[in-house]
């Protein structure tokens, strides 16, 4: 940007065509400047109150105008679809607990008065109490038999604890984001004696339970049609990790991962195996040392060593590894690629976790490789030119006219996912290379728009699969669950309290997209009498969609 302008020569700029050059030139090399020099004298002024403070004394302090709001980057308003708001009665899907009659004192009818029915008038309220029960145990002795006799409990009785104080505060602890500590004190308040070690164990105990039922949840979200991906920081006991979302329309699922590599997510979308991830060299692994340009030498050297086993775990790779291939190990980025290819040669092989047919995400690249087809997120593509804050008035006008095509075009994907045709897919491809032109002479926008150009043909996978959604909100919104209790708990304590968590997250979001009560499906998992497995619940809703 900077050359071609410092070699401008006044004397050669003797026609229209060469002066306009010159000025966009111009215009756009003041635009950057500008914003250089603001994003300098802000870093001037942070480097000043440094100096202030490490001398004692205090820095310029952050006073913001009343009016200052924050630059606001997302493209919600065109992401929600707006419906018509009409209010209607909510009588009839309140469930009723008790009916009482209101009869009226005959006397003071007149005498010519008619019955004419009843009318309904709903009062709701909540019965929240202590429930602690004495059970007077008899104990009788035989001296004959030096033996004691204990009368048995009732079926009531399911522990010190309840089954219905386990399942409230696993449903606060874990829907509410209550922390241990207001739990406590809101149960003592009540009458509970519960200790912080008890608290722990009541929301921990079964975790094989749980466990199994999140991945059980995983398998059956994997039946449907698509699914979407995002992922948030996470802590264990003051380590950064990093929680994938995978979501449909019927399920949501948690996983929590020591980063967001690709093969942090090909874990997670196994089930966080205990024995790690596996390893193939089939043909889909061939295929993608290819793709990652793996030489021949070595695709010959990794091929022996899956002769005798056509699976290898991580570990024993490593170890081989080290033995047989040292060279390679000492390449770190081509040794990371091998195991990559060799990851998803297994992960696309095996059945028990079926890899998802579409895959919508934003456009990091760890996410590529792990579909059949991706999706990429138009909202996300948004928010790159949401981010151009050009200060030449004749560039904030084209990026204006520019977003407004760029919405007419998504109102376009909107209608097609209506109205799927193959004449409207053809005039929403044209319609594309029409909009996406960088030819304005806002050099930052003409950047932008090569951008969505080379991610053409992932934007416009809606074209091909049109039941597929245009953007990642679900995830994000999910993500948002995980980001709460960051904000709240701050970090687990260890990784089964990881792995728990990110289990009952999983329960809680899935019941919520299904309409089921999260408390009363937790209390009945507990009890052992749930009326249906949530899993089995979400492999019928897909089945039923797949049927329409």
């Amino acid at each position: 940007m900077k050359d071609p302008i410092l070699h401008i020569n006044p004397n050669e700029l003797n026609d229209i065509a060469s002066l306009r050059a010159g000025l966009i030139q111009a215009l756009n090399f003041i635009d950057i400047l500008i914003q250089q020099v603001q994003q300098l004298q802000k870093q001037n002024q942070e480097l000043r109150d440094e100096i202030n403070r490490l001398k004692g004394e205090k820095g310029k302090p952050n006073i913001l105008a009343n009016s200052k709001k924050p630059v606001d980057i997302s493209s919600q308003t065109h992401s929600e679809e707006k419906k018509d708001w009409l209010k209607k009665s909510k009588k009839a899907i309140i469930p009723i607990d008790q009916k009482i009659n209101c009869p009226i004192d005959r006397e003071t009818l007149p005498a010519d008065a008619r019955f004419k029915g009843y009318e309904t008038v709903i009062g709701q309220d909540i019965i929240f109490k202590r429930n602690n029960t004495e059970y007077r145990v008899e104990v009788w002795y035989s001296p004959s038999q030096h033996k004691t006799y204990r009368s048995a409990l009732p079926p009531s009785y399911t522990g010190y604890f309840g089954n219905n104080l386990k399942a409230f505060c696993i449903s606060m602890h874990y829907t509410m984001d209550v922390t241990h500590n207001k739990l406590l004190a809101f149960l003592g308040g009540m009458g509970i004696e519960i200790s912080d070690g008890s608290m722990q164990n009541m929301l921990t105990e079964n975790s094989d339970l749980w466990l199994t039922e999140k991945n059980d949840l995983l398998k059956a979200g994997l039946e449907g049609s698509y699914l979407q991906t995002d992922s948030t920081s996470a802590r264990e006991h003051g380590q950064n990790r990093r929680t994938h979302v995978f979501v449909s329309e019927f399920f949501g699922v948690f996983s929590t991962q020591p980063g967001k590599s690709r093969l942090d997510i090909l874990s997670a979308l196994q089930g966080q195996p205990e024995q790690g991830i596996m390893l193939q060299c089939n043909q889909l692994a061939l295929d993608f040392f290819d793709h990652y340009h793996i030489s021949p030498k070595y695709r010959q050297d990794i091929q022996r060593l899956f002769i005798k086993q056509p699976v290898i775990g991580m570990d024993e790779f490593h170890s081989m590894a080290d033995e047989k291939l040292p060279a390679l190990k000492k390449k770190t980025n081509t040794y990371k690629w091998v195991i990559e290819a060799l990851a998803l040669g297994y992960y696309f092989e095996q059945t028990e976790y079926p890899a998802p047919h579409v895959l919508v995400s934003d456009d990091a690249r760890e996410y590529f490789l792990l579909a059949l087809y991706r999706m990429l997120c138009w909202i996300h593509d948004a928010r790159f030119y949401n981010k151009l804050t050009p200060l030449v008035e004749n560039h904030r006008i084209e990026l204006e006219k520019f977003m407004n095509r760029y919405w007419d075009f998504y109102g376009l994907l909107k209608q097609y996912k209506q109205n799927p045709t193959p004449e409207f897919k053809l005039q929403i491809e044209r319609k594309f290379d029409e909009t996406f032109i960088p030819n304005t002479t806002y050099f930052g926008l003409n950047k932008e728009i090569e951008r969505t150009l080379s991610n053409k043909k992932q934007l416009l996978t809606v074209l091909d699969f049109s039941f597929i959604p245009l953007h990642n909100n679900a995830s994000e919104l999910a993500a948002r669950r995980q980001v709460r209790k960051r904000d709240v708990h701050l970090h687990t304590m260890t990784s089964l309290g990881t792995k728990i968590q990110d289990a009952f997250l999983s329960i809680i979001h899935t019941s919520f997209l299904l309409g089921v009560d999260a408390y009363q499906y937790i209390l009945g998992r507990i009890n052992g009498d749930a009326e249906f497995y949530l899993p089995e619940l979400v492999r019928e809703r897909i089945q039923a969609s797949h049927q329409h």
